[in-house]
């Protein structure tokens, strides 16, 4: 599957997601009893993409520091999706937990349109620039990374927190 391929996969997903919460009260999405709410754990996930998109294009200004992906990447990717899986967490960089006062979903949605169509606009060129493969990401867990990993990682955040935010959604909020 190319990284244009997994990207609209997880557009998919996405938007099916979104679709769920918008039949949901504002008292549900916003609701937080010492952790983040539904509205929040979106944003965070969304901060995380864009923050990535934002690294990358910086990193990618300078081809020739970029490094070859280790193959001790794939290792450390797999064992990130056990990590994840078994219910370790990690401290979320601070970038990605400072939240506004007030979250709109709707503008959330578009927000996130925007950043995902702009990081397919990122893919095309770094296919053409044959940059793809190259370690154009550094993550906190799997080390240095490629596009397709980076893809693994969107995948992986998205569906961990979909988990919670699924968890939410059964409770019973008064």
């Amino acid at each position: 599957m190319t990284s244009l391929e997994k990207l609209k996969k997880l557009d998919i997903q996405t938007a099916l997601l979104f679709e769920k919460l918008e039949s949901e009260t504002g008292n549900k999405l916003d609701y937080s009893k010492n952790k983040w709410s539904i509205l929040q754990i979106l944003y965070h996930v969304w901060l995380a993409e864009i923050s990535s998109e934002k690294y990358i294009r910086t990193k990618t200004k300078y081809p020739e520091t970029i490094v070859n992906t280790p193959v001790l990447a794939y290792v450390k990717a797999f064992l990130t999706k056990y990590f994840l899986k078994f219910g370790f967490t990690v401290n979320a960089p601070k970038v990605t937990t400072e939240f506004p006062e007030k979250i709109c979903l709707k503008e959330l949605k578009s927000n996130w349109k925007s950043s995902r169509l702009s990081f397919s606009k990122l893919i095309i060129d770094l296919d053409q620039k044959n940059l793809s493969n190259k370690a154009i990401f550094k993550h906190a867990l799997m080390g240095r990374i490629n596009m397709s990993l980076t893809l693994y990682f969107f995948k992986l955040h998205f569906h961990h927190h979909q988990k919670q935010i699924d968890k939410i959604l059964a409770r019973k909020i008064i």
